[in-house]
Protein backbone atom coordinates (compact mmCIF):
# COMPACT_ATOMS: atom_id res chain seq x y z
CA UNK A 1 0.00 0.00 0.00
CA UNK A 2 1.13 3.49 -0.58
CA UNK A 3 1.85 5.95 1.78
CA UNK A 4 1.99 9.56 0.73
CA UNK A 5 4.69 11.80 2.10
CA UNK A 6 5.07 14.97 0.79
CA UNK A 7 8.77 16.55 0.35
CA UNK A 8 9.79 20.06 0.43
CA UNK A 9 10.33 22.15 -3.34
CA UNK A 10 12.78 25.14 -2.66
CA UNK A 11 13.85 27.20 -5.41
CA UNK A 12 17.02 28.55 -5.23
CA UNK A 13 19.34 31.42 -6.09
CA UNK A 14 23.23 30.36 -6.83
CA UNK A 15 24.57 33.73 -6.41
CA UNK A 16 23.29 33.78 -2.29
CA UNK A 17 24.24 30.29 -1.34
CA UNK A 18 25.54 30.09 1.95
CA UNK A 19 28.78 27.85 3.30
CA UNK A 20 25.54 25.10 4.06
CA UNK A 21 24.39 24.75 0.14
CA UNK A 22 26.63 22.83 -2.20
CA UNK A 23 24.82 22.81 -5.82
CA UNK A 24 26.56 21.11 -8.74
CA UNK A 25 25.03 21.51 -12.04
CA UNK A 26 22.40 24.07 -13.82
CA UNK A 27 22.10 22.20 -17.07
CA UNK A 28 18.19 22.47 -18.25
CA UNK A 29 17.52 19.33 -20.20
CA UNK A 30 15.91 17.00 -18.70
CA UNK A 31 16.08 12.60 -18.49
CA UNK A 32 13.93 9.88 -15.90
CA UNK A 33 16.69 7.43 -15.72
CA UNK A 34 18.99 9.01 -13.08
CA UNK A 35 18.49 9.44 -9.87
CA UNK A 36 15.31 7.15 -9.86
CA UNK A 37 13.47 5.28 -13.03
CA UNK A 38 9.80 4.99 -12.38
CA UNK A 39 8.81 3.45 -15.72
CA UNK A 40 9.51 0.16 -14.10
CA UNK A 41 8.82 -2.01 -10.97
CA UNK A 42 12.55 -1.93 -10.01
CA UNK A 43 15.96 0.10 -10.74
CA UNK A 44 18.89 1.08 -9.58
CA UNK A 45 21.35 3.72 -10.82
CA UNK A 46 24.84 5.48 -9.77
CA UNK A 47 26.05 8.45 -10.21
CA UNK A 48 29.86 10.17 -8.93
CA UNK A 49 31.56 13.75 -8.32
CA UNK A 50 34.58 14.74 -8.02
CA UNK A 51 36.96 16.13 -5.79
CA UNK A 52 37.10 19.48 -8.02
CA UNK A 53 33.39 19.60 -8.45
CA UNK A 54 32.93 19.25 -5.05
CA UNK A 55 35.66 22.26 -4.46
CA UNK A 56 34.13 24.12 -7.21
CA UNK A 57 30.89 24.06 -5.46
CA UNK A 58 32.43 24.67 -2.40
CA UNK A 59 33.12 21.78 0.36
CA UNK A 60 35.80 21.98 1.76
CA UNK A 61 37.12 20.57 4.86
CA UNK A 62 34.91 18.43 6.64
CA UNK A 63 30.86 19.00 5.54
CA UNK A 64 28.41 16.98 6.73
CA UNK A 65 25.27 16.09 4.16
CA UNK A 66 22.19 15.75 5.81
CA UNK A 67 20.03 16.31 2.38
CA UNK A 68 19.76 15.77 -0.87
CA UNK A 69 18.43 17.61 -3.43
CA UNK A 70 16.96 16.95 -7.02
CA UNK A 71 15.64 19.01 -9.68
CA UNK A 72 12.02 17.56 -10.98
CA UNK A 73 11.01 19.33 -14.11
CA UNK A 74 8.11 17.23 -15.10
CA UNK A 75 5.88 14.92 -13.30
CA UNK A 76 1.98 14.82 -14.57
CA UNK A 77 0.87 13.42 -11.50
CA UNK A 78 -0.09 15.76 -8.39
CA UNK A 79 2.28 13.14 -6.33
CA UNK A 80 4.77 10.47 -7.44
CA UNK A 81 5.03 8.44 -4.79
CA UNK A 82 7.32 5.58 -4.52
CA UNK A 83 7.83 2.90 -1.19
CA UNK A 84 11.23 1.31 -0.75
CA UNK A 85 13.83 3.80 -1.94
CA UNK A 86 17.63 3.35 -0.63
CA UNK A 87 20.01 6.07 -1.02
CA UNK A 88 23.95 5.07 -0.12
CA UNK A 89 26.55 7.10 -0.35
CA UNK A 90 30.90 6.35 -0.11
CA UNK A 91 33.75 7.98 -1.28
CA UNK A 92 34.95 7.57 -4.82
CA UNK A 93 38.03 8.05 -6.69
CA UNK A 94 37.46 7.18 -10.40
CA UNK A 95 36.85 9.22 -13.22
CA UNK A 96 34.38 7.85 -15.25
CA UNK A 97 32.45 4.95 -15.50
CA UNK A 98 33.32 1.75 -17.76
CA UNK A 99 31.50 0.41 -20.45
CA UNK A 100 28.73 -2.56 -18.90
CA UNK A 101 29.02 -0.82 -14.88
CA UNK A 102 28.52 -3.21 -12.53
CA UNK A 103 25.97 -3.22 -9.85
CA UNK A 104 27.97 -2.22 -6.66
CA UNK A 105 27.09 -4.29 -3.40
CA UNK A 106 25.86 -1.75 -1.56
CA UNK A 107 27.74 -3.19 1.86
CA UNK A 108 30.06 -1.67 0.56
CA UNK A 109 28.07 1.92 1.24
CA UNK A 110 26.94 3.31 4.26
CA UNK A 111 22.89 3.30 3.59
CA UNK A 112 21.96 7.11 4.11
CA UNK A 113 18.97 7.26 4.17
CA UNK A 114 15.42 4.46 3.64
CA UNK A 115 11.48 4.88 2.63
CA UNK A 116 9.09 6.66 1.12
CA UNK A 117 9.77 9.63 -1.12
CA UNK A 118 7.36 11.46 -3.38
CA UNK A 119 7.73 13.46 -6.16
CA UNK A 120 5.17 16.37 -6.72
CA UNK A 121 4.66 19.64 -8.80
CA UNK A 122 7.73 20.74 -10.44
CA UNK A 123 10.84 22.63 -8.22
CA UNK A 124 13.77 20.74 -6.07
CA UNK A 125 12.77 18.07 -4.67
CA UNK A 126 14.70 17.45 -1.25
CA UNK A 127 15.24 14.08 1.09
CA UNK A 128 16.17 14.26 4.49
CA UNK A 129 18.94 11.83 5.17
CA UNK A 130 18.12 9.44 8.14
CA UNK A 131 22.24 8.81 8.37
CA UNK A 132 23.73 11.93 7.30
CA UNK A 133 27.23 11.99 5.36
CA UNK A 134 30.10 13.42 6.29
CA UNK A 135 32.62 14.06 3.12
CA UNK A 136 35.79 15.29 4.10
CA UNK A 137 38.84 16.34 1.35
CA UNK A 138 41.37 14.30 1.51
CA UNK A 139 43.50 16.69 -0.18
CA UNK A 140 44.94 15.01 -2.94
CA UNK A 141 46.85 12.05 -1.35
CA UNK A 142 47.03 9.18 -2.76
CA UNK A 143 44.50 10.47 -5.10
CA UNK A 144 41.44 12.82 -5.08
CA UNK A 145 38.47 11.63 -3.27
CA UNK A 146 34.90 12.19 -4.79
CA UNK A 147 31.58 11.00 -3.57
CA UNK A 148 29.43 8.34 -4.94
CA UNK A 149 25.54 7.56 -4.77
CA UNK A 150 23.87 4.24 -5.28
CA UNK A 151 20.02 4.57 -5.38
CA UNK A 152 17.96 1.44 -5.18
CA UNK A 153 14.78 1.84 -6.48
CA UNK A 154 12.64 -1.73 -4.79
CA UNK A 155 9.06 -0.31 -4.50
CA UNK A 156 8.04 -3.60 -7.05
CA UNK A 157 5.52 -1.14 -8.64
CA UNK A 158 5.38 1.36 -11.25
CA UNK A 159 3.24 4.57 -12.84
CA UNK A 160 3.16 6.31 -15.95
CA UNK A 161 3.97 8.83 -16.81
CA UNK A 162 6.89 9.39 -14.88
CA UNK A 163 9.15 11.55 -12.91
CA UNK A 164 11.83 13.54 -15.07
CA UNK A 165 15.00 15.57 -14.05
CA UNK A 166 17.09 18.32 -14.76
CA UNK A 167 20.49 17.37 -15.65
CA UNK A 168 24.10 18.31 -16.92
CA UNK A 169 26.15 16.51 -19.13
CA UNK A 170 29.45 15.93 -17.89
CA UNK A 171 33.02 15.42 -20.36
CA UNK A 172 33.03 11.39 -19.30
CA UNK A 173 30.55 9.11 -17.94
CA UNK A 174 29.20 9.41 -14.48
CA UNK A 175 25.99 8.00 -14.25
CA UNK A 176 24.67 4.22 -14.76
CA UNK A 177 21.52 3.07 -14.45
CA UNK A 178 19.60 -0.46 -14.97
CA UNK A 179 15.41 -1.47 -14.39
CA UNK A 180 13.73 -4.10 -14.67
CA UNK A 181 10.16 -5.25 -13.88
CA UNK A 182 10.22 -8.88 -12.46
CA UNK A 183 12.94 -8.49 -9.86
CA UNK A 184 15.43 -6.09 -9.22
CA UNK A 185 18.44 -5.82 -10.99
CA UNK A 186 21.69 -6.81 -10.19
CA UNK A 187 23.77 -7.61 -13.40
CA UNK A 188 25.55 -4.60 -15.21
CA UNK A 189 23.76 -1.39 -16.97
CA UNK A 190 24.15 1.37 -19.22
CA UNK A 191 25.97 4.21 -18.79
CA UNK A 192 25.55 7.89 -19.24
CA UNK A 193 26.62 11.65 -19.43
CA UNK A 194 23.43 13.06 -18.21
CA UNK A 195 23.98 13.24 -14.80
CA UNK A 196 20.76 14.47 -12.38
CA UNK A 197 21.60 18.56 -10.77
CA UNK A 198 22.32 17.95 -7.54
CA UNK A 199 22.24 20.22 -4.10
CA UNK A 200 23.74 18.86 -1.10
CA UNK A 201 22.80 20.83 2.15
CA UNK A 202 24.66 20.78 5.46
CA UNK A 203 22.89 20.77 9.24
CA UNK A 204 22.01 24.81 9.90
CA UNK A 205 24.98 26.82 12.11
CA UNK A 206 22.97 30.06 12.84
CA UNK A 207 19.29 31.49 11.59
CA UNK A 208 18.47 31.92 8.07
CA UNK A 209 18.89 34.79 6.11
CA UNK A 210 16.01 36.66 4.50
CA UNK A 211 14.42 35.01 1.87
CA UNK A 212 14.83 36.55 -1.35
CA UNK A 213 13.42 36.99 -5.32
CA UNK A 214 9.90 37.52 -4.80
CA UNK A 215 7.03 36.34 -7.01
CA UNK A 216 5.20 38.55 -7.31
CA UNK A 217 7.70 40.67 -8.04
CA UNK A 218 8.32 44.23 -4.98
CA UNK A 219 6.46 46.88 -6.35
CA UNK A 220 4.74 44.67 -9.32
CA UNK A 221 1.29 46.00 -10.83
CA UNK A 222 -1.35 44.98 -12.83
CA UNK A 223 -0.80 40.98 -10.65
CA UNK A 224 -3.77 38.28 -11.54
CA UNK A 225 -6.06 37.85 -8.39
CA UNK A 226 -5.36 34.34 -8.51
CA UNK A 227 -1.57 34.76 -7.82
CA UNK A 228 0.41 32.63 -5.84
CA UNK A 229 3.49 33.94 -3.43
CA UNK A 230 6.61 32.36 -3.98
CA UNK A 231 10.11 33.05 -3.29
CA UNK A 232 13.98 31.50 -3.10
CA UNK A 233 16.11 30.62 0.19
CA UNK A 234 18.38 33.50 1.19
CA UNK A 235 20.68 30.63 2.51
CA UNK A 236 21.58 29.62 6.04
CA UNK A 237 19.56 26.46 6.00
CA UNK A 238 15.67 27.02 6.44
CA UNK A 239 13.11 24.62 7.96
CA UNK A 240 10.51 26.27 7.64
CA UNK A 241 8.48 30.07 6.82
CA UNK A 242 6.40 32.33 8.13
CA UNK A 243 3.79 33.57 5.38
CA UNK A 244 1.60 36.86 5.81
CA UNK A 245 0.04 38.18 3.19
CA UNK A 246 -2.06 41.62 4.38
CA UNK A 247 -3.50 45.18 2.88
CA UNK A 248 -3.82 47.97 5.00
CA UNK A 249 -6.40 51.48 5.87
CA UNK A 250 -7.12 49.65 7.62
CA UNK A 251 -4.92 46.67 8.43
CA UNK A 252 -6.50 43.49 7.54
CA UNK A 253 -4.90 39.91 7.34
CA UNK A 254 -5.59 37.46 4.42
CA UNK A 255 -2.69 35.47 6.17
CA UNK A 256 -1.25 36.30 9.19
CA UNK A 257 2.12 33.70 9.99
CA UNK A 258 0.97 30.31 8.00
CA UNK A 259 3.90 27.80 8.53
CA UNK A 260 4.99 26.34 5.20
CA UNK A 261 8.09 24.12 4.04
CA UNK A 262 7.64 25.22 0.39
CA UNK A 263 9.07 28.58 -1.04
CA UNK A 264 5.53 28.28 -3.14
CA UNK A 265 2.27 29.36 -1.19
CA UNK A 266 -1.49 29.03 -2.71
CA UNK A 267 -3.62 31.51 -1.01
CA UNK A 268 -6.88 30.37 -0.15
CA UNK A 269 -8.89 33.08 -1.59
CA UNK A 270 -8.81 35.29 -4.83
CA UNK A 271 -7.70 38.71 -4.18
CA UNK A 272 -9.78 41.73 -4.62
CA UNK A 273 -9.01 43.93 -7.82
CA UNK A 274 -6.85 47.62 -7.54
CA UNK A 275 -5.71 46.76 -4.41
CA UNK A 276 -1.90 47.24 -3.18
CA UNK A 277 -1.17 43.82 -0.77
CA UNK A 278 1.61 43.35 1.66
CA UNK A 279 3.44 40.28 2.19
CA UNK A 280 6.63 38.90 4.42
CA UNK A 281 8.30 36.15 4.36
CA UNK A 282 9.93 34.73 7.14
CA UNK A 283 12.42 31.76 7.17
CA UNK A 284 13.23 30.01 10.46
CA UNK A 285 15.22 26.90 11.91
CA UNK A 286 16.31 25.13 14.74
CA UNK A 287 18.46 28.43 15.96
CA UNK A 288 16.06 30.86 15.40
CA UNK A 289 14.02 33.37 12.66
CA UNK A 290 15.46 35.21 10.27
CA UNK A 291 15.64 39.19 11.05
CA UNK A 292 15.21 42.06 9.35
CA UNK A 293 13.03 40.43 6.62
CA UNK A 294 11.60 43.17 4.33
CA UNK A 295 8.28 43.31 3.23
CA UNK A 296 7.40 43.32 -0.53
CA UNK A 297 4.35 44.60 -2.09
CA UNK A 298 2.04 44.55 -5.25
CA UNK A 299 -0.68 45.80 -6.87
CA UNK A 300 -3.35 43.94 -8.36
CA UNK A 301 -4.88 44.42 -11.63
CA UNK A 302 -8.34 46.65 -12.56
CA UNK A 303 -11.20 44.57 -12.99
CA UNK A 304 -11.86 43.53 -16.54
CA UNK A 305 -15.51 42.35 -15.66
CA UNK A 306 -17.71 43.24 -18.08
CA UNK A 307 -20.42 45.87 -16.38
CA UNK A 308 -22.48 47.82 -18.84
CA UNK A 309 -25.70 46.02 -19.60
CA UNK A 310 -26.92 44.75 -22.07
CA UNK A 311 -24.25 43.01 -23.65
CA UNK A 312 -23.97 40.83 -26.51
CA UNK A 313 -22.38 38.25 -28.99
CA UNK A 314 -22.87 37.17 -32.51
CA UNK A 315 -19.30 35.50 -33.22
CA UNK A 316 -18.88 37.94 -36.21
CA UNK A 317 -15.70 39.09 -35.94
CA UNK A 318 -12.59 38.16 -37.84
CA UNK A 319 -11.37 36.49 -34.55
CA UNK A 320 -12.32 33.10 -32.26
CA UNK A 321 -12.79 33.02 -29.62
CA UNK A 322 -13.67 36.86 -29.88
CA UNK A 323 -11.60 38.36 -27.34
CA UNK A 324 -8.44 36.85 -25.36
CA UNK A 325 -11.05 36.82 -22.25
CA UNK A 326 -13.50 33.68 -23.50
CA UNK A 327 -11.55 30.73 -22.92
CA UNK A 328 -11.90 27.21 -24.55
CA UNK A 329 -11.01 24.60 -22.54
CA UNK A 330 -11.84 20.48 -21.92
CA UNK A 331 -12.88 18.64 -19.34
CA UNK A 332 -15.56 15.94 -18.34
CA UNK A 333 -18.77 17.65 -16.68
CA UNK A 334 -18.59 15.38 -14.12
CA UNK A 335 -17.54 16.11 -10.13
CA UNK A 336 -14.45 16.55 -9.82
CA UNK A 337 -14.21 19.19 -12.91
CA UNK A 338 -10.60 19.66 -14.37
CA UNK A 339 -10.20 21.63 -17.17
CA UNK A 340 -7.54 21.35 -19.54
CA UNK A 341 -6.95 22.80 -23.09
CA UNK A 342 -9.41 22.34 -26.05
CA UNK A 343 -10.18 24.04 -29.37
CA UNK A 344 -13.12 21.93 -30.23
CA UNK A 345 -15.39 25.12 -30.15
CA UNK A 346 -14.85 26.76 -33.85
CA UNK A 347 -16.31 29.91 -35.41
CA UNK A 348 -18.17 28.62 -38.19
CA UNK A 349 -21.37 30.01 -40.53
CA UNK A 350 -24.70 29.75 -38.91
CA UNK A 351 -26.80 26.95 -39.58
CA UNK A 352 -24.02 25.79 -42.03
CA UNK A 353 -25.26 27.98 -44.38
CA UNK A 354 -22.56 29.95 -45.91
CA UNK A 355 -22.85 33.46 -45.50
CA UNK A 356 -21.79 36.18 -42.98
CA UNK A 357 -23.59 35.30 -39.96
CA UNK A 358 -21.52 33.62 -38.28
CA UNK A 359 -21.84 31.35 -34.94
CA UNK A 360 -19.84 29.31 -32.41
CA UNK A 361 -20.11 25.41 -33.13
CA UNK A 362 -18.20 22.25 -31.83
CA UNK A 363 -18.63 18.76 -33.41
CA UNK A 364 -19.40 16.10 -31.62
CA UNK A 365 -18.81 12.42 -32.75
CA UNK A 366 -16.56 10.67 -30.32
CA UNK A 367 -15.32 10.63 -26.98
CA UNK A 368 -14.88 14.51 -27.16
CA UNK A 369 -16.00 16.91 -23.98
CA UNK A 370 -15.81 21.21 -25.12
CA UNK A 371 -15.91 24.13 -22.65
CA UNK A 372 -16.66 27.79 -24.41
CA UNK A 373 -16.47 30.08 -21.75
CA UNK A 374 -17.40 33.61 -21.39
CA UNK A 375 -15.54 36.83 -20.56
CA UNK A 376 -16.52 37.79 -17.10
CA UNK A 377 -19.74 39.61 -15.39
CA UNK A 378 -19.88 41.44 -12.64
CA UNK A 379 -23.33 41.27 -11.29
CA UNK A 380 -25.45 43.34 -8.93
CA UNK A 381 -28.56 41.23 -7.77
CA UNK A 382 -30.21 42.75 -10.98
CA UNK A 383 -32.91 40.76 -13.01
CA UNK A 384 -31.06 39.43 -15.68
CA UNK A 385 -31.16 36.96 -18.01
CA UNK A 386 -29.04 35.11 -20.23
CA UNK A 387 -30.42 35.15 -24.30
CA UNK A 388 -28.93 32.53 -27.17
CA UNK A 389 -29.81 31.15 -30.06
CA UNK A 390 -29.12 27.20 -30.20
CA UNK A 391 -29.47 24.60 -33.11
CA UNK A 392 -28.69 21.05 -33.14
CA UNK A 393 -27.71 19.64 -36.55
CA UNK A 394 -25.85 17.14 -38.72
CA UNK A 395 -22.06 17.48 -39.26
CA UNK A 396 -21.63 20.19 -42.06
CA UNK A 397 -25.39 19.98 -43.15
CA UNK A 398 -28.16 22.50 -42.84
CA UNK A 399 -31.54 22.39 -41.69
CA UNK A 400 -32.72 21.25 -45.34
CA UNK A 401 -30.18 18.34 -45.45
CA UNK A 402 -29.90 15.96 -43.70
CA UNK A 403 -31.20 15.93 -40.07
CA UNK A 404 -28.88 15.31 -37.44
CA UNK A 405 -28.75 11.80 -35.96
CA UNK A 406 -30.49 10.65 -32.71
CA UNK A 407 -27.89 10.51 -29.90
CA UNK A 408 -27.96 8.91 -26.74
CA UNK A 409 -27.66 8.89 -23.22
CA UNK A 410 -24.19 10.01 -23.52
CA UNK A 411 -24.20 13.18 -25.24
CA UNK A 412 -25.18 16.18 -23.29
CA UNK A 413 -25.28 20.27 -23.68
CA UNK A 414 -25.14 22.42 -20.48
CA UNK A 415 -24.96 25.85 -19.80
CA UNK A 416 -23.48 26.47 -16.52
CA UNK A 417 -22.32 29.83 -14.12
CA UNK A 418 -19.65 30.09 -11.80
CA UNK A 419 -16.68 32.13 -10.28
CA UNK A 420 -14.73 31.16 -13.36
CA UNK A 421 -12.15 29.22 -11.71
CA UNK A 422 -13.53 26.57 -10.01
CA UNK A 423 -16.50 24.46 -11.41
CA UNK A 424 -18.79 21.57 -10.61
CA UNK A 425 -21.65 20.10 -11.87
CA UNK A 426 -23.86 22.56 -9.52
CA UNK A 427 -23.32 25.15 -11.42
CA UNK A 428 -25.39 23.86 -14.44
CA UNK A 429 -28.33 26.13 -14.99
CA UNK A 430 -29.52 23.83 -17.54
CA UNK A 431 -28.78 20.81 -19.03
CA UNK A 432 -30.25 19.22 -22.19
CA UNK A 433 -29.64 15.29 -22.56
CA UNK A 434 -31.64 12.05 -23.76
CA UNK A 435 -32.20 10.62 -20.05
CA UNK A 436 -33.30 12.62 -17.26
CA UNK A 437 -33.82 16.21 -17.99
CA UNK A 438 -36.80 17.91 -19.14
CA UNK A 439 -35.15 19.77 -21.88
CA UNK A 440 -34.78 16.85 -24.39
CA UNK A 441 -31.37 16.97 -26.79
CA UNK A 442 -32.54 14.81 -29.90
CA UNK A 443 -35.23 17.73 -29.52
CA UNK A 444 -33.33 20.46 -30.32
CA UNK A 445 -34.34 22.24 -33.98
CA UNK A 446 -31.73 22.37 -36.42
CA UNK A 447 -33.38 25.61 -37.60
CA UNK A 448 -31.95 26.95 -34.22
CA UNK A 449 -34.44 28.43 -31.17
CA UNK A 450 -34.13 30.64 -29.02
CA UNK A 451 -33.37 30.31 -25.14
CA UNK A 452 -33.73 32.60 -22.32
CA UNK A 453 -32.13 31.53 -18.53
CA UNK A 454 -33.34 33.88 -16.05
CA UNK A 455 -30.04 35.16 -13.93
CA UNK A 456 -31.64 36.84 -11.12
CA UNK A 457 -30.36 37.84 -7.85
CA UNK A 458 -27.10 37.20 -9.14
CA UNK A 459 -24.04 39.31 -6.90
CA UNK A 460 -19.97 39.10 -7.95
CA UNK A 461 -17.52 38.04 -10.16
CA UNK A 462 -19.41 35.27 -12.61
CA UNK A 463 -18.56 33.73 -15.72
CA UNK A 464 -20.97 31.47 -18.13
CA UNK A 465 -20.00 28.41 -19.94
CA UNK A 466 -21.13 26.32 -22.71
CA UNK A 467 -20.65 22.58 -22.84
CA UNK A 468 -21.17 20.03 -24.80
CA UNK A 469 -19.85 16.48 -24.82
CA UNK A 470 -20.24 12.70 -25.68
CA UNK A 471 -18.59 9.35 -23.66
CA UNK A 472 -19.37 6.90 -26.81
CA UNK A 473 -18.54 7.27 -30.08
CA UNK A 474 -21.51 7.76 -32.15
CA UNK A 475 -23.92 10.01 -34.08
CA UNK A 476 -21.69 12.95 -36.10
CA UNK A 477 -23.19 16.40 -35.10
CA UNK A 478 -22.77 19.65 -34.93
CA UNK A 479 -23.91 21.92 -31.95
CA UNK A 480 -24.14 26.22 -32.46
CA UNK A 481 -24.48 28.46 -30.48
CA UNK A 482 -25.03 32.51 -31.35
CA UNK A 483 -26.03 35.79 -30.73
CA UNK A 484 -25.65 35.56 -26.70
CA UNK A 485 -27.18 38.38 -24.80
CA UNK A 486 -27.04 38.93 -21.28
CA UNK A 487 -29.60 42.11 -19.81
CA UNK A 488 -32.42 42.80 -18.82
CA UNK A 489 -35.14 40.70 -19.84
CA UNK A 490 -36.59 40.75 -23.74
CA UNK A 491 -39.90 40.38 -23.62
CA UNK A 492 -42.39 40.74 -27.39
CA UNK A 493 -45.37 41.83 -27.07
CA UNK A 494 -48.10 39.39 -27.29
CA UNK A 495 -50.22 39.23 -30.19
CA UNK A 496 -54.53 39.54 -29.19
CA UNK A 497 -57.11 38.65 -30.87
CA UNK A 498 -60.77 38.04 -29.42
CA UNK A 499 -63.02 35.22 -30.57
CA UNK A 500 -66.63 34.99 -30.24
CA UNK A 501 -67.25 31.56 -28.69
CA UNK A 502 -71.28 32.13 -27.62
CA UNK A 503 -74.02 34.67 -27.51
CA UNK A 504 -72.87 36.21 -24.53
CA UNK A 505 -68.95 35.10 -24.30
CA UNK A 506 -65.60 36.27 -25.90
CA UNK A 507 -62.58 34.83 -25.32
CA UNK A 508 -59.65 37.16 -25.41
CA UNK A 509 -56.01 35.20 -26.25
CA UNK A 510 -52.80 35.49 -27.59
CA UNK A 511 -49.91 33.66 -28.19
CA UNK A 512 -47.36 32.26 -25.27
CA UNK A 513 -44.20 34.64 -24.88
CA UNK A 514 -40.97 33.66 -24.23
CA UNK A 515 -39.37 34.38 -20.81
CA UNK A 516 -42.89 35.26 -19.62
CA UNK A 517 -44.14 34.07 -15.74
CA UNK A 518 -47.95 36.15 -16.52
CA UNK A 519 -49.59 38.54 -18.50
CA UNK A 520 -51.64 41.28 -17.26
CA UNK A 521 -54.64 42.62 -19.06
CA UNK A 522 -55.87 45.99 -19.64
CA UNK A 523 -59.41 47.64 -20.56
CA UNK A 524 -59.87 50.86 -21.89
CA UNK A 525 -63.57 52.88 -23.55
CA UNK A 526 -61.53 54.10 -26.24
CA UNK A 527 -58.04 53.56 -27.71
CA UNK A 528 -56.87 57.11 -26.60
CA UNK A 529 -58.77 56.42 -22.98
CA UNK A 530 -57.64 55.56 -19.43
CA UNK A 531 -56.49 52.43 -18.91
CA UNK A 532 -57.69 50.44 -15.93
CA UNK A 533 -56.05 46.41 -14.79
CA UNK A 534 -59.13 44.27 -15.04
CA UNK A 535 -57.34 40.71 -14.36
CA UNK A 536 -53.50 39.27 -14.12
CA UNK A 537 -53.13 35.44 -15.33
CA UNK A 538 -50.05 33.01 -16.24
CA UNK A 539 -52.64 31.65 -18.54
CA UNK A 540 -52.62 33.05 -22.66
CA UNK A 541 -56.51 33.49 -22.63
CA UNK A 542 -59.13 35.38 -20.72
CA UNK A 543 -62.83 35.02 -20.96
CA UNK A 544 -64.87 38.24 -21.49
CA UNK A 545 -68.88 38.85 -21.15
CA UNK A 546 -70.22 40.08 -24.68
CA UNK A 547 -70.52 43.77 -22.36
CA UNK A 548 -67.49 43.16 -21.33
CA UNK A 549 -66.06 42.70 -25.57
CA UNK A 550 -67.40 45.93 -26.27
CA UNK A 551 -64.29 47.43 -24.62
CA UNK A 552 -60.85 48.29 -26.07
CA UNK A 553 -58.41 45.60 -24.45
CA UNK A 554 -54.14 45.40 -23.93
CA UNK A 555 -52.47 42.46 -22.78
CA UNK A 556 -48.91 42.93 -21.47
CA UNK A 557 -46.28 40.30 -20.53
CA UNK A 558 -44.41 40.19 -17.43
CA UNK A 559 -42.41 38.69 -14.98
CA UNK A 560 -43.17 38.50 -11.42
Amino acid sequence: MRKYLILTMLLFSLSLLTAGDYIIGNGTGNQNYVPFYGGNNYSWSKFFFTADELLDAGMTGSVEISKIGFQLVVNTFSSYVTNDQRIYIREFYDATYPSSPQYVNPSDYPIAYQGTISWTSPGWVFIQLTNPYTYTYNGGSPMPNGIEILWENRDGSAQSPYPRFAYTSTDDNRAAYKYNNTSFPTGSGSRTKNRPNVWFISPATTVPNPAVNPIPANGATGVEITTNLKWSSGGENPDDYLVSLYKTDPLTYIVNNQVTTSTTYTLPTLLDYSTTYYWRIIPRNSFGNAVDCPAWSFTTMADPSIMSYPWTENFNGSEFPPTDDWLRKGGDLVDPIQLGGSSLWEQDDWLNISGTDKAARINIWDIVNGWLITPQFLFNEDSDYLYFDLAFLKYNQPPTGTPPALTGIDDRFAVLISDGYTWSTANIMREWNNSDSPYVLNDISPWGERICIPLNGLTGHKRIAFFAGSTISNADNDFMINNLYVGPLILDPPQVQITQIGDDLCLLSWNECSGATGYDIYAADSPEGSWELIASTAETQFELSAQESKKFYRVKAIVR
